[in-house]
């Protein structure tokens, strides 16, 4: 076996040094990093520049100008267009494709390793991977604290988590409940659900979000449903997303000076936001797996994996979203199917420990799992 590990940032390749090692050491023939940017250095991939894109090539390009398109200068302008930018974004791609194409072929590479996967260049090389038969396994934080994600078939909405409750019906032990850091904040409502913010440009957003384009949309849908449910919609609180560089300014001091139900709180952890609500509602934030942790309700707007029934409800539009605000006070997850859920992503899914900060014991045991996806 030969496997390709492909980095395209800094940590990225400092990781896989390691791991390649550890990898070497465990029994793999051969490892390689990949770094990004030697990748072009042999001519050899010009040969195949001037093909005509194929349809994947063709969607990345139009899902990178989607999420320029979701920028935080953008939002603010009303959504500017970058159309014009198409014909170099696929000039672009099609550069990258023949060179991760070449790359991975000429060096006969059996399988490949890479982090997200739904990245620009992370994508397009996952796609000339899948071109040329070659199986890719992901690496992506873990879905618990302290923990990372492997996976054979992808990451978020498109991982191996099964989404069917009666597989889970042979899975079934107790969990315990992640509890709440600290005591409530006398500024919190007694009774709210909480709604958390995502970074607009994230992938989550861009190509798992099907009815909610940012989140000035998601909160307009949240007032919409106020003034439909009346007394009968609960507080909401809302939290920026401490990585998203949106100014929400405006809409703060819009939102908190009506003093209705809708509120939008900035200084508050978010572990703490989660333990003290009633339920958490997102479109399908990491969030949402805390929830699930917390043993809290949860409210899923977007696609996520861990929208199962039973598990979870889910709102598709906004009647959707005003059904589920009006009776997730009535409604209770299975605990039988939390606990077999939560146990399944413990056992199957994750590698204990976090790829930023590697010690012995996640290396091999990252190792040890790689190559269990292969023999």
């Amino acid at each position: 076996m030969k496997i390709a590990i492909f980095a395209a940032r800094k940590t990225h390749r400092h990781y896989a040094n390691k791991l390649s090692g550890y990898l070497r050491h465990s029994g793999a023939s051969e490892t390689s990093v990949l770094w990004y940017k030697n990748l072009w250095q042999t001519p050899a991939w010009l040969i195949t520049l001037f093909r005509a894109p194929g349809s994947s090539l063709i969607r990345v390009a139009i899902d990178f100008l989607h999420t320029k398109q979701n920028s935080p200068a953008s939002v603010a302008s009303g959504g500017k267009r970058f159309y014009i930018l198409f014909p170099l974004k696929l000039i672009e791609a099609r550069a990258l494709y023949s060179i991760y194409y070449h790359t991975l072929k000429s060096r006969q590479f059996s399988h490949l390793v890479i982090w997200n996967g739904l990245k620009f260049r992370q994508r397009i090389a996952v796609i000339a991977a899948r071109d040329l038969g070659i199986p890719t396994m992901y690496i992506e934080r873990g879905l618990f604290p302290g923990t990372t994600t492997l996976d054979p078939q992808g990451i978020n909405y498109l991982n191996s988590v099964p989404r069917e409750p009666a597989y889970y019906k042979t899975h079934c032990k107790e969990f315990s409940v992640t509890p709440c850091p600290v005591s409530r904040p006398d500024k919190l409502p007694d009774s709210y659900i909480f709604v958390p913010f995502q970074v607009n440009t994230d992938s989550q957003i861009v190509l798992f979000s099907p009815w909610l384009k940012n989140m000035f949309d998601m909160v307009k849908h949240f007032e919409q449903a106020e003034k439909t449910l009346g007394d009968k919609m609960p507080h909401v609180v809302f939290k920026p997303h401490p990585a998203c560089e949106q100014d929400y300014s405006d809409l703060i001091e819009k939102i908190n000076s009506r003093k209705g139900k809708l509120h939008i709180e900035t200084d508050t952890p978010t572990p703490v936001l989660i333990g003290h609500a009633d339920a958490v509602c997102t479109i399908n934030s990491s969030v949402g797996m805390e929830a699930i942790l917390m043993n809290k309700k949860l409210i899923i707007l977007g696609q996520a994996f861990y929208g199962i029934e039973g598990l979870t409800l889910k709102a598709k539009g906004q009647q959707g979203l005003e059904n589920a605000l009006r009776n997730v006070a009535d409604w209770q997850p299975d605990q039988a199917l939390r606990n077999a859920f939560l146990t399944h992503i413990r056992d199957e899914h994750i590698v204990p420990g976090s790829w930023q900060n590697p010690d012995d014991h996640h290396l091999d045991s990252m190792a040890s799992r790689i190559l269990s996806f292969i023999r």
